[in-house]
């Protein structure tokens, strides 16, 4: 297989992005469950609205950060299958 190298080399960019990712995701979800948080010590209805919100969105970005972690775990897999790690 003349292109394994350049697989190899594809698969470890992929790897470090999705690292990448999973640390931005994992910090975002964070600051916006602290948000949610802080949003909610208020009795106003608008700031309920937003943390609501804020909520979603960690709530998404925590399933960003967790399908970052299985397909990093996949391309791991893949390495170990071709001997490249």
């Amino acid at each position: 297989m003349a292109n394994l190298p350049n697989l190899a080399e594809t698969l470890a960019s992929f790897h470090s992005d999705l690292n990448r990712i999973q640390t931005v995701a994992g910090t975002l979800s964070q600051i916006e469950r602290q948000h949610y948080t802080d949003l909610t010590k208020y009795e106003d209805e608008k700031l309920s609205s937003i943390a609501v919100a804020e909520q979603s969105s960690a709530r998404q970005l925590g399933e960003i950060k967790q399908i970052c972690i299985s397909m990093a775990q996949k391309i791991d897999e893949i390495q170990h299958s071709i001997g490249k790690k």
